[in-house]
């Protein structure tokens, strides 16, 4: 009897496939502290336009790896969701021409959707620079980027992520604003920041 047992575990465990392992998360909350702000420049002077609040209760789950090694990093999970209207460039007719080169009406939303870290966030009390690629969706169209970081803790539970990277309109198939018929021209490069204010849930 005692055989028979052993020999069925075998046979049980050589037919079933392996349990997967588990994976650990870390679910971080966005606080409405949060901003983005796209810089560029005109044939005349420089320009900044900024969304200062962030209001959508929005979560970003870092997912380990289940190898060390694993060359995809650390995967994410969330989307961070702009209302373009939001947008204030602290010129009204800047305002409108920006918002109506990003076809705001038809295309309401930017959207950042966070695909892996190279590491997990610094969790020490100074800065620390990371990596990470995101899909960054704007007016219909969809592209991949990596994104340097700054991360460092801002208190036992909470973290600041800054991340910084320069776009053009023509990446998203845009054609940069013209003002006053044409006479202000936007140049197509736009440094783009986000500050990222996260807390921990778990």
């Amino acid at each position: 009897m005692v055989l028979f047992r052993y020999l069925s575990i075998i046979i049980l465990s050589s037919i079933l496939p392996a349990a997967t392992p588990s994976r650990d998360k870390v679910r971080w909350v966005v606080q409405k502290t949060s901003t983005l702000s796209i810089e560029g420049y005109t044939n005349i002077n420089r320009f900044s336009c900024s969304v200062n609040e962030y209001t959508e209760p929005d979560t970003i789950t870092c997912l380990n790896p289940l190898s060390p090694n694993d060359p995809q990093g650390i995967p994410l999970r969330g989307v961070l969701r702009i209302y373009i209207d939001n947008f204030d460039c602290h010129n009204r007719v800047m305002t409108g021409e920006f918002k109506r080169t990003l076809k705001y009406k038809q295309y309401p939303q930017l959207k950042v959707c966070f695909v892996n870290l190279e590491k997990m966030p610094f969790s020490g009390n100074s800065a620390g620079i990371i990596k990470g690629n995101v899909d960054i969706e704007l007016a219909g169209v969809s592209r991949r980027f990596e994104i340097d970081y700054t991360s460092c803790k801002t208190d036992a539970s909470g973290l600041q992520l800054i991340g910084t990277h320069t776009f053009r309109f023509t990446d998203f198939q845009m054609q940069p604003p013209r003002k006053m018929g044409g006479i202000i021209r936007v140049n197509d490069q736009l440094n783009v920041q986000f500050v990222l204010y996260l807390r921990q849930m778990n």
